[in-house]
């Protein structure tokens, strides 16, 4: 299993490299610093959506807490959030790796 998870970076590592072909990576280092905040954002926002469906329907366990049409609405959120949170944490690594790579490039072109 690990040497798939390598196969994918090096996968990816390739996608980045293609995607940055004929671009000033010094101009667009700026807007993926920007996409990272946003991807950050929506991550911690599914995080934070999938405690809350929890929490609410845990508390309709205890009688009267929550009503039942709530803890129904909660069940169904939580997997979507979490598959959100999975989505979007992977395309925030995803653009983690095209700023490292996006900066070595400036690194190297700067020596």
């Amino acid at each position: 299993m690990d040497s798939s998870r390598k196969d994918e970076a090096i996968r990816m590592e390739i996608d980045i490299e293609q995607e940055l072909a004929g671009k000033n990576p010094a101009r667009l280092a700026p807007q993926v610093r920007k996409q990272i905040r946003i991807q950050q954002l929506r991550v911690r926002s599914h995080l934070i959506m999938a405690f809350v469906s929890a929490g609410i329907f845990s508390l309709h366990l205890f009688p009267g807490w929550v009503p039942l049409w709530m803890a129904v609405c909660a069940l169904i959120v939580f997997p979507i959030s979490l598959l959100c949170l999975y989505g979007d944490g992977r395309l925030l690594k995803y653009q983690q790796q095209k700023l490292t790579l996006i900066e070595e490039i400036l690194k190297s072109r700067g020596k």
